[in-house]
């Protein structure tokens, strides 16, 4: 039956299967990340174990995702690779429960983190090409990511309140295998996929822009993605619950998908760089703020700024690299830009937020966020007036 839909769908029956899988695998991050804090803290462990374990997930970003990228390139087995790590990702997730001590944890999580980090980069890789192939932009697709885990923050925060927040692990599994199921009949735009590290990496040091751009998606997005990981620590800090906490991430994420529809048409308007310039800005006047210790009705109300935010960078950002990359290296790029500026990034500042939470506060975890984020958007303005060294890269390849 799946061989015969596969056989009769045409490209643009493809969206729909895109866009789902995008709801679906957001939903694993949805429900699980903003809790699992709470959830370590519960069950004892230090903040300091806690930015440990948070911190290991884009340390196996950055170690395994080059290498399900190659193994998918020499293989030519993407729907093989991604059916085979989500459900090792879901398995290991329905264990995790019945942990108990932080080296258990630990591990757990690292195992779950090395399989799920195959699901990002060659989803993106399919939908850039995809789109590329048949019109539209790469944000109408991946949208559907922001609404999944808008919608799961959301279900997860009530569900922990009602059953207790081992709940977040079951709905990580669940949720991955619907994605296992889709990925059956995904598009094979993936069949371009090309990631040669070594000489990939030699060919965009030589390209200034990237290279640059990769330490500032290293600032501003790793505080990005740490804040998904203390956001529940904070909350409940300033006198919010765990079910709020849900809710917060439903109005933030949630507001991302409208601003991710009209992201290329923003960044065709004004550029790359002042939309995320803009970005930067209000994610890092964001996390000073919080520094300040302001009321949960306060913070509420001004969630919908991540969708300004994160909104607008995302497909921003995923579209400059493709926009300054030589053209034989483009998936190489994408690689290296997820796995070093959001990998690195995400580790970095979890472990440092974990530290100063630890010493000082959580409050301080953001005054800190907001500061790096803000070096990264002068790292972008210095990008916007250097030289486009990408023919020339590309001649020396």
């Amino acid at each position: 039956m799946m061989e015969l839909t596969e056989r009769t769908l045409t490209p643009g029956d493809k969206k729909p299967i895109l866009s789902a899988y995008y709801f679906f695998f957001f939903v694993s991050f949805g429900g699980l990340y903003p809790l699992l804090p709470l959830y370590l803290q519960e069950r004892g462990l230090s903040g300091g174990e806690i930015g440990m374990i948070v911190a290991v997930g884009p340390l196996m970003t950055v170690l395994f995702q080059p290498i399900w990228g190659m193994i998918c390139d020499r293989y030519q087995a993407q729907r093989q690779v991604l059916i085979g790590t989500l459900v090792a990702a879901a398995t290991l997730s329905l264990i995790y429960p019945f942990g108990t001590a932080f080296p258990i944890f630990l591990l757990l999580f690292a195992g779950m983190t090395l399989f799920n980090s195959s699901g990002v980069p060659i989803i993106d890789s399919i939908s850039l090409g995809y789109v590329a192939k048949h019109g539209g932009h790469y944000g109408s697709l991946r949208l559907w990511g922001a609404l999944g885990f808008a919608a799961a923050s959301f279900v997860a925060g009530r569900m922990a309140d009602w059953v207790g927040l081992s709940v977040i692990f079951y709905m990580f599994a669940g949720s991955l295998l619907i994605c296992v199921f889709l990925a059956r009949s995904l598009p094979h735009e993936s069949g371009q996929m090309s990631v040669d590290l070594k000489s990939g990496l030699r060919t965009l040091l030589r390209v200034p822009k990237f290279m640059m751009f990769l330490l500032a998606t290293f600032l501003i997005f790793g505080t990005i993605q740490a804040n998904n990981s203390f956001y529940g620590i904070f909350f409940t800090a300033i006198g919010g619950g765990v079910a709020g906490v849900g809710l917060s991430f439903l109005i933030a994420a949630g507001s991302e998908a409208p601003f991710m529809l009209a992201a290329g048409r923003v960044v065709e308007r004004f550029g790359y760089i002042p939309v995320m310039v803009t970005a930067g800005l209000i994610s890092s006047g964001r996390w000073l703020f919080y520094g300040t210790e302001p009321s949960a009705t306060l913070v509420l109300a001004l969630l919908f700024l991540q969708g300004i935010s994160v909104g607008l960078y995302l497909p921003a950002a995923a579209q400059f690299v493709r926009e300054i990359s030589p053209s034989q290296v483009r998936v190489t790029a994408l690689a290296i830009y997820g796995a070093i500026g959001n990998g690195l990034g995400s580790m970095a500042g979890a472990m440092i937020g974990g530290i100063i939470l630890d010493r000082v506060g959580i409050f301080a975890t953001y005054t800190m966020f907001g500061v790096l984020s803000m070096f990264g958007v002068v790292v972008l303005i210095v990008i916007r007036f250097l030289p486009d060294m990408k023919q020339v890269a590309s001649g020396n390849h």
